[in-house]
């Protein structure tokens, strides 16, 4: 049951390991530039769009709060006419 024992890789070896490592990586996550500009572009738009939500939710919930406040206020002036 005597295992035979490897040699240590050298430098050289773990170097070459390390750049065929390094160059799948790169080939496997690589976009164009023309890809990456568009994906920006549509983030882009999704921000703007979130933006004018946004917007648009806080003018509607502001203009309801006014109006909630005008509705009370009547109630309360009616009330105290009676």
């Amino acid at each position: 049951m005597h295992e035979e024992r490897r040699n240590p890789l050298t430098d050289e070896d773990v170097e070459r390991i390390a750049d065929a490592v390094a160059n799948k990586t790169r080939a496997a996550f690589h976009i164009g530039e023309e890809v990456h500009y568009n994906q920006h572009q549509r983030l882009d738009k999704m921000l703007n769009a979130y933006d004018s939500a946004t917007n648009i939710f806080l003018k509607t919930f502001l203009a309801l709060m006014i109006t909630g406040a005008i509705v009370l206020a009547g109630m309360a002036a009616t009330k105290g006419m009676k």
